[in-house]
């Protein structure tokens, strides 16, 4: 047989090799397609050992290895696909595919774009090239590559999802929510997409519907540790029991570190320390360079009171991110329990120059520059209070704030923001504005339990509770945000005996059961808080300390401890023998005016930080408020906002006990020595 016959019997036998190779091609696509994966790959293995370079079984083969998991060997056959015959779209398509599920994100970017060159539209590959984006963190991009797979099948149900988890990140909600909800619609199981729609509604403000889908998420995946993060996270950013959700986190995933950072955030909520020091080292050994996990350890070591440790701490994360705001922030309020406020305003200042948005940050230098005595800059900052997410959201209002412009014929809501004391600290503005003429009426939203204090105290103004529902006005105003238009300064604080009016008829009544425990002075006393928090247990007593105060002889004792205490009140009377005044028919909590009545009948108040104090000054009776300076006093010795009201500060190196002895002493003195 000469060369040509050779090279014709070859190119026979090659020919005859691929025509049996594609036969079985075709045997085995149907076995494929029915889901007999074994059977159809042992067939794509017989038709390679005819034609190794065969490109569809090279391909079939490599998308079966995809469907069963084995993506190593899938990018195998498929990259010798794809080398065998480079102009087949689906096979960059299906590579890009298998290369994204090992991670391999730049490299199946590069294969979805060959696939999108060779074929457009071609919606699976634009899908694809999406998921490489939002691996590789390039959101922006990620989002246009999944229109183009919508705009190329409307009903792609895979694109709708994620494209709308990647509008969350991306912090466009609304767009996302609509996608993520259509998504669910055709593809009920994917936990992902559940999962991003809680976050989204969280994100729009909804916890309720939140919380409900990722509990959702979690009940259709119970190891899904990203469901159980969000979910825990959720729970805990509105102050809710979180705990459980954390453990299910970190049973799932024990080497997850933001996992024990999690962990460690809320044994801190229930004020856990030692339990929440252990998880954020757990964290940090798990992943050293967790800075989230390093400030959260720095931030407990403060709250424990090691304030050194703390200190070095919160050095060691901002090593390791310089412009990490948080740590800056939080080694300010280190350096602020240090004693050191200048170092602690330059570091809150270093914090909103890394990131304006860190609104705890301006929140807490807001407090430092009112207690410096910074008054108009401390009301700048104090702006943030609601972004910081100390004091709760801000409620929505349709008006808009005022500014403290004139409205001659118009209506100025202004509403209570916090707690009984602030309602009635800044409410000592409202007499001045409702006199200003700035505005035809005043509608003042307070406490229902301040409403008929607020309504003699305040006679021009519509007072009325939240409850009472909504009202039409052409501005509002926060009650905190009256100091930033009206108060300045400390002298424009005016020097009025008080700004309440108690009911005149219970007055009497009360003067009365006051006169009737006979000659002597009459003292009002509250010894604590029903919220005593680590940051401020240092500003709160147990009664037993107040018995220099209970001593005191011909002096009439009475509490004004608003959550009743009963058992230690019985046993202060016991150990000091002497009466604490107090009368079962009169709910402190409840019934302010006839608690009112009860304060403006009493000969002086010597409270700590807490509402009954604030109360007394209000009503302009003499009061005597215990403990150290804070940032209310706005840098002066006494608080401005109410002239009745003195400080009395512990002496130096003394607790607040010291300031319970200073009290007794200077009673003594205004009585001439006789009690």
């Amino acid at each position: 047989m000469n060369r040509n016959q050779r090279r014709a019997s070859n190119a026979g036998g090659s020919a005859n090799a691929l025509a049996r190779a594609a036969a079985l091609v075709g045997q085995a696509v149907p076995l494929h397609q029915a889901g007999r994966l074994a059977e159809a790959e042992a067939v794509y293995r017989q038709a390679l050992s005819l034609q190794p370079r065969h490109p569809d079984a090279l391909h079939l083969l490599g998308m079966i290895a995809c469907q069963t998991g084995r993506f190593t060997e899938a990018v195998a056959w498929i990259g010798q696909a794809v080398a065998a015959q480079r102009t087949v779209p689906d096979y960059h398509a299906n590579l890009a595919y298998a290369l994204h599920a090992l991670g391999r994100a730049a490299e199946a970017e590069t294969a979805a774009r060959a696939a999108l060159r060779l074929r457009a539209p071609f919606p699976e590959a634009a899908n694809t090239l999406g998921n490489a984006l939002t691996a590789q963190g390039r959101f922006e991009e990620a989002a246009n590559a999944y229109a183009d797979a919508l705009r190329a099948r409307a009903d792609y149900a895979d694109a709708m999802a994620n494209l709308g988890g990647v509008l969350q990140r991306l912090n466009r909600p609304a767009e996302a929510e609509s996608w993520l909800r259509q998504a669910l619609a055709r593809l009920p199981h994917r936990v992902d997409a559940r999962v991003a729609l809680g976050l989204v509604l969280l994100d729009l403000g909804r916890a309720g519907e939140g919380e409900a889908t990722l509990r959702h998420a979690l009940a259709q995946r119970p190891d899904d540790t990203d469901a159980a993060f969000a979910l825990a996270s959720a729970v805990q950013r509105r102050g809710g029991p979180a705990d459980a959700v954390h453990r299910l986190v970190i049973v799932l995933a024990p080497a997850l570190a933001l996992g024990w950072n999690g962990w460690g955030l809320s044994h801190q909520a229930q004020e856990q320390f030692e339990e929440a020091a252990a998880a954020f080292r757990r964290a940090v050994r798990l992943a050293p360079d967790l800075t989230e996990a390093l400030t959260n350890l720095g931030n407990v070591q403060r709250l424990q009171g090691r304030v050194g440790e703390a200190l070095t701490t919160q050095r060691r994360a901002l090593v390791l991110r310089p412009d990490y705001a948080a740590a800056h922030s939080n080694l300010a309020q280190t350096c602020q329990d240090h004693g050191d406020g200048r170092r602690a305003e330059v570091g809150f200042s270093r914090a909103l120059l890394c990131d304006a948005g860190e609104s705890t940050a301006r929140f807490n230098r807001a407090l430092l520059r009112l207690r410096r005595g910074h008054v108009a800059e401390g009301w700048a900052d104090y702006a943030d209070r609601f972004a910081s997410g100390r004091l709760g959201p801000l409620t929505a209002r349709t008006m808009p704030e005022w500014r403290g412009e004139s409205l001659p014929g118009g209506r100025l809501l202004v509403w209570g923001e916090q707690g009984l004391g602030d309602e009635l600290m800044f409410g000592s503005l409202l007499p001045d504005l409702a006199a200003s003429g700035r505005v035809g009426q005043l509608v003042v939203e307070c406490d229902p339990r301040l409403i008929g204090l607020f309504r003699r105290s305040l006679p021009t103004a519509l007072v009325r509770a939240p409850q009472e529902g909504l009202i039409e006005a052409d501005a509002h105003l926060p009650f905190g945000s009256l100091p930033r238009l009206l108060r300045n300064r400390l002298a424009d604080f005016p020097a009025r005996a008080g700004w309440l009016r108690p009911d005149p008829l219970l007055l009497a009544r009360w003067r009365d059961q006051l006169d009737a425990l006979g000659p002597g002075l009459r003292i009002g006393i509250a010894w604590t808080s029903r919220r005593v928090t680590a940051n401020r247990r240092g500003a709160y007593t147990m009664l037993a300390q107040w018995e220099p105060l209970l001593r005191l002889p011909h002096a009439h004792v009475v509490s004004l401890q608003y959550d009743g205490r009963e058992a230690e009140i019985a046993e202060a009377e016991h150990r000091f023998g002497t009466p604490i005044h107090r009368w079962p028919d009169l709910d402190q909590t409840a019934d302010l005016d006839s608690t009112a009545a009860l304060i403006a009948g009493l000969d002086l108040v010597v409270s700590v930080a807490s509402s009954p104090g604030e109360l007394a000054g209000a009503l302009g009776v003499p009061v005597w408020r215990i403990g150290g300076l804070d940032w209310t006093h706005l840098g002066a010795g006494t608080r401005p906002w109410f002239p009745s009201m003195r400080s009395v500060v512990p002496s130096a190196g003394g607790g607040i006990e010291s300031s319970i002895m200073i009290a007794k002493q200077k009673i003594t003195e205004l009585c001439g020595g006789d009690l």
